[in-house]
């Protein structure tokens, strides 16, 4: 089973059009609405023109601009949303510095789509409403 994202879009920054089109055929099936950036100069622009877009994929080394400099002016304009970074580069320095950068997790080039899916749940399904002490005393 698929989730229903019909609602959902995510921004896809990544210079290599494989993985553009790996990533799109397993979120097809989803309905989400997919933007696409081919470099990071791109990534931002699509980002400040779609505000809607609630979760970032960004590749780490992309022309023009790469990721690590295109997480950081996306932290400067909007904090909040979501960013995994996805990147065939195993580097302990990549790592750390999307790290200061508050991305939210670090997934390697290639990756299962299962995984894909599963780490894309946890900022696009909501949560479930979970009781505070107080409700429990009023009922």
């Amino acid at each position: 089973m698929y989730p229903d994202w019909k609602n959902r879009s995510i921004l896809i920054a990544d210079d290599d059009l494989s993985s553009h089109l790996l990533l799109g055929e397993i979120l097809k099936p989803t309905g989400i609405k997919i933007y696409p950036a081919y470099d990071g100069t791109e990534a931002f622009s699509a980002f400040i023109e779609n505000p809607g877009i609630q979760v970032i994929i960004m590749d780490i080394r992309m022309p023009e601009m790469n990721g690590v400099e295109t997480t950081r002016l996306i932290r400067k304009y909007r904090s909040d949303v979501p960013i995994i970074a996805y990147s065939a580069l195993n580097q302990p320095e990549y790592k750390h510095l999307m790290k200061k950068l508050n991305v939210e997790e670090f997934l390697l080039k290639p990756v299962h789509p299962n995984t894909i899916l599963s780490t894309l749940s946890r900022y696009l399904d909501p949560q479930p409403m979970v009781p505070s002490n107080m409700d429990i005393f009023l009922s």
